[in-house]
């Protein structure tokens, strides 16, 4: 049995703030406005801002499902890549049906919002964690940032259909509440609770290799 190879914390700290960086950015897009007696950043608008917002739902709601492929361990070589070539295909579908949807602008905000809602940098060190790790964490972003949604929803007196204030000012405070929370999660949460799970699993592992060799020389 091979002893899983935890990541220093530092490391950890690294990639969670590299995950944090695109969210802060969003936020800081949705607050410009906000602080600014309502100028938008150049390039940008109230229709904009409202079209990420939308997208940030379907993100919400279904960014997980071309994710799940990500989640499994394979160690035989041949076929370590069906995992990413199933993800592959799922993400073109949901990201055509965002297209259905919210058009081809939902469709782009659609794949970039998917990559930083749901860790960002800390996809790409996946390979390197265990597979209850990067389950836990990835269904733990996929429920927060829905609960979040629906619960800021609430909290600001906004109608269901997303359509009907999308286009309106409520649509920047809401991405401005909506993208700190998930940066400030990604900050304080989300590094913490990796490292505690990889040496968790480190220990139990390291205990069930004692009790084998134990269990070998009583034998």
């Amino acid at each position: 049995m091979q002893v899983i190879k935890t990541l220093p914390l530092k490391h950890l700290l690294i990639f969670c703030l590299a995950a944090a960086l695109p969210l802060l950015l969003m936020s800081l897009l949705f607050n410009f406005p906000l602080a600014s007696g309502g100028k938008y950043f150049p390039g940008t608008s109230q229709l904009l801002l409202g079209e990420i917002i939308h997208s940030a739902f379907l993100v919400a709601a279904s960014g997980i499902l071309p994710l799940m492929p990500l989640l499994f361990s394979i160690k035989h070589k041949m076929f370590r890549l069906v995992p990413k070539i199933i993800f592959a295909v799922s993400g073109f579908v949901c990201a055509w049906f965002a297209h259905a949807i919210a058009g081809t602008t939902g469709m782009l905000f659609y794949v970039v919002l998917v990559f930083i809602t749901y860790g960002g940098g800390t996809l790409l060190i996946f390979d390197w964690l265990s597979s209850v790790t990067r389950t836990f964490l990835t269904l733990l972003r996929w429920s927060v940032a829905l609960f979040i949604y629906v619960t800021l929803q609430l909290h600001l007196n906004l109608e269901v259909d997303i359509a009907h204030w999308k286009q309106t000012t409520a649509a920047v405070e809401f991405g401005a509440l909506y993208f700190y929370i998930l940066t400030v999660l990604e900050v304080v949460l989300y590094p913490p609770l990796t490292w505690y799970l990889e040496y968790r699993l480190q220990g139990e592992q390291r205990y069930s290799l004692a009790l084998d060799g134990f269990g070998q020389t009583l034998g």
